[in-house]
């Protein structure tokens, strides 16, 4: 008579710590890397609103940073009359690309409905130097509506992934601001991200427009 084959024992559940919209996991065990889910659906969102009719995204390679200056032209010459920068780390912008070709798709069908094909026109900073706020994100979430998209910047900060993996505590993350552009410059963020896709190869992933998925050793 045949032995009965052993049946297989069920594989151990992954613990999901975290509450409020993010929620993490250790998918190797305690010790090893944290992945971390954030559902924008349930973070603040930011309180402080930007609108901006010019971009320029400057690299810094040397420190793996870059900074997206949002502002408003100077109407008597091609530079930034006033503006934000948001500063970043140049590997968040790959995951976030990965994670918004649906969108990215919404973006072109909005901007080819106008009829008439809009027209970003060159920028530059002031030639003397001019202060601006300067705020810190790692995180971006983008909505689209049907002539203007909103990108709100959020920052997740070490210390709260350090607590979350030493004392298992829930975490929070910190909305910076909120960024108005047109359809049509929305369409050109996308366009000067693409180098990033790639350069970085960030052990990070994102899922979905309205999910983060950060993985951390």
């Amino acid at each position: 008579m045949p032995k009965r084959a052993k049946s297989a024992k069920p594989s151990k559940k992954t613990q999901v710590f975290g509450a409020n919209g993010i929620s993490y996991t250790f998918p190797q065990g305690n010790g090893g890397p944290i992945q971390i889910k954030i559902d924008f659906a349930q973070v603040p969102e930011p309180a402080s609103f930007y609108y901006a009719d010019s971009l320029l995204l400057t690299d810094d390679p040397d420190l793996h940073m870059v900074v997206l200056s949002f502002g408003r032209r100077d109407p008597s010459s091609n530079e930034l009359g006033d503006r934000i920068d948001v500063v970043m780390p140049a590997r968040a912008l790959a995951p976030f690309l990965a994670s918004t070709p649906e969108v990215e798709k919404t973006v072109g069908l909005v901007v080819a409905s106008f009829g008439k094909a809009g027209q970003v026109r060159p920028i530059s900073l002031p030639k003397t130097f001019a202060a601006a706020p300067t705020l810190f994100a790692n995180a971006i979430f983008i909505a689209v509506g049907e002539g203007e998209s909103s990108l709100d910047f959020y920052h997740l900060s070490p210390r709260q992934t350090h607590f979350a993996k030493t004392q298992k505590m829930p975490m929070q993350i910190q909305p910076a601001v909120r960024v108005i552009l047109s359809s049509v410059l929305t369409k050109y963020f996308f366009d000067i991200l693409k180098p990033f896709t790639e350069s970085e190869n960030p052990q990070s992933m994102i899922e979905g427009a309205k999910r983060a998925v950060i993985g951390r050793t």
